[in-house]
This record gives structure tokens, C-alpha cells and sequence, in this order.
């Protein structure tokens, strides 16, 4: 058998190739950003969650005067406290992460640049900001992780002191 082999394609072909792929890749980067987006959502509401938990077992420790066991109930307030730090950390507001509006039509908008090599520009600076994102939103995540432990062990600290009140040991 012998292969065949493809012509080359021509400059104008390969340039079409090359725009669809710009086309498709763009549409992938926005369903990406869409998902960043919800990550985003369901990161805060989680530190939400977490700053809520975190008060009520401040309130619940600073409740009353701990007779026995006392450092449980300290460790309990300042274990929340991280907890509740945690929690502000991951909400805090951040610079804006993305392509800004005004930066692009300056950018582009008396280019010289073709619409084509204008749009895959435009694709690597979605690629960057997508990539700050994610790594803005994966420290998020971490403070909601640590804080999360926190109120755990504080949970667990006054289940300890509470138990030595009422049981009395």
C-alpha cells in the first residue's frame, strides 16, 4: 500500500483552520468561566455558613462562666474566632479578576491587528484572568477548609467543657 499524502494547505486555509480553532477554544474559556463563576458562589456561601457556626459557638461559649474545664471553653472562643477569621478571609472582597472594558476597547479598538489575531489576543488574556481566578479562588477555598477545621475542634472543645459542667467532672 502506498500512502497519500494531503496537499499543504494554503495560507488562507490554514488561517481559517486556525480562527475556528480560536472560536472554539474562546467558547470553551467562557463555559470555564461560567464554572469559576459558581465555584465562586458555592465558596462564599460556604464561609457564610461557616461565619454563622463560628458566632454561634462564640455566643455559645462566652454563654456563661465555665466553673470546671475552663481552658475547653478559652480553647472553644478562640478556636471560633479562627474559624471566624477564616471565614472573613475567604469573603473579603479581591481586585477584580478578568478582562476589564476599558483596557480592551483601548487595546483594540484602532489596532492595526486583523479581527483574527484581535480574537486570539483577546483568548490568552481570558486564559490569564481565568488562571488568577482560579488561584484567588483556590486560597479561598483553603481559609473556608481551615476554618472549617477550626470550628470543628472548637465544637468538640466545648462538647468537652460542657460536659464537665453538667456531669460535674
Amino acid at each position: 500500500m502506498t500512502e497519500q499524502t494531503q496537499p499543504a494547505p494554503t495560507p488562507d486555509e490554514a488561517g481559517r483552520a486556525r480562527f475556528a480553532r480560536v472560536r472554539l477554544l474562546n467558547e470553551e474559556l467562557d463555559k470555564l468561566t461560567t464554572d469559576a463563576a459558581d465555584r465562586t458562589a458555592s465558596v462564599t456561601n460556604k464561609a457564610s455558613f461557616l461565619a454563622v457556626s463560628a458566632g454561634v459557638l462564640i455566643a455559645a461559649s462566652t454563654a456563661q462562666l465555665w466553673t470546671r474545664l475552663a481552658w475547653f471553653g478559652v480553647a472553644a472562643l478562640a478556636l471560633a474566632c479562627v474559624a471566624l477569621a477564616c471565614a472573613a478571609v475567604a469573603v473579603r472582597p479581591g481586585k477584580r479578576l478578568g478582562i476589564q472594558a476599558r483596557r480592551l476597547v483601548d487595546r483594540f479598538v484602532d489596532s492595526p491587528f486583523p479581527a483574527m489575531q484581535v480574537e486570539s489576543l483577546i483568548l490568552e488574556d481570558k486564559a490569564n484572568s481565568l488562571v488568577q481566578r482560579e488561584e484567588d479562588l483556590r486560597g479561598r477555598a483553603f481559609c473556608v477548609w481551615c476554618g472549617f477545621a477550626a470550628l470543628a475542634v472548637a465544637a468538640a472543645s466545648l462538647t468537652v467543657v460542657f460536659a464537665g459542667e453538667v456531669l460535674g467532672g
